[in-house]
């Protein structure tokens, strides 16, 4: 693919469909948009490009391979570990020293909405436990529309609900067929829109960002600004929870300090 052609994609992406890729990792996007050539049976980018002429509906499933949609509820769950039982009890805490009554989270990148039920299934638990009241919004946004319409449906097959107890499953989940439901108790307390992280304004006043295996393929300076923006998105001492292969080391390190290195959790400083 030459460079022309593939600048000429990327513009038609973000004309059709918003999803703006051009500070993207160059050699990653291209090996995902061959892919989708090949899955397509076109030859070069020219061909794709009539493709996505007259099949429009193939830019949902690119900016899907481009993004790689993959995840489940409670993904690795010792990050979720210590969400439970230091992350979720000190921004509570926090908020009650403070007199606050409004808890705001972000799933960046929630992909079908896995993340964002996760989180929102611990706070309520975490909540009821400790009689603690508060008013609790879990956003969840991706740059892909398909799977922001996913996350609002919250129906989910048996494998990405591997992680979940019985007892869990019992409590937030119904059983529709094959699949589950994510209850009205667990939906109620989140919001799920489309948001690009290039392009789109930030959420503000958060107390906890999870952004996992999203910023890993962005370039260096894409990389800063976001961090840049995460930062000044977080209330003070809000948290920051990125991918296992993700660090904010050498980029944001004024605005945030290591709470928990081997999770990648950081707070806001």
């Amino acid at each position: 693919m030459n460079d022309a052609d593939f600048k000429f994609l990327l513009d038609k992406i973000q004309r059709n469909k918003g999803a703006d890729f051009s500070l993207y990792r160059t050699g990653t996007l291209k090996r995902r948009i061959d892919s989708r050539f090949k899955a397509a049976g076109c030859k070069d980018c020219s061909d794709y490009i009539s493709y996505l002429n007259k099949n429009p509906e193939e830019y949902d499933r690119l900016i899907s391979a481009i993004t790689i949609n993959v995840t489940e509820f409670f993904r690795n769950p010792e990050t979720f570990a210590v969400l439970e039982k230091k992350v979720i009890p000190h921004i509570a805490r926090t908020k009650k020293e403070r007199g606050k009554k409004i808890i705001r989270v972000w799933s960046a990148g929630t992909s079908n909405g896995e993340e964002a039920y996760s989180l929102a299934i611990l706070f309520l638990e975490i909540l009821e436990k400790n009689g603690a009241d508060f008013d609790v919004v879990v956003y969840g946004t991706d740059v892909d529309p398909a799977c922001v319409e996913k996350s609002k449906a919250g129906i989910y097959t048996a494998h990405s609900l591997k992680e979940i107890n019985q007892e869990r499953l019992a409590r937030y989940f119904c059983q529709r067929g094959e699949d589950y439901e994510v209850n009205d108790s667990v939906k109620k307390l989140t919001r799920f829109t489309a948001r690009n992280l290039v392009s789109d304004e930030f959420l503000k006043h958060l107390d906890l960002i999870l952004c996992r295996n999203v910023v890993i393929y962005f370039t260096k300076p894409l990389q800063e600004m976001v961090y840049g923006n995460f930062a000044r998105a977080l209330n003070k001492d809000g948290f920051l929870v990125l991918g296992k292969m993700e660090s904010l080391w050498g980029f944001a390190q004024k605005d945030f300090a290591a709470f928990d290195n081997r999770e990648r959790i950081y707070r806001k400083i």
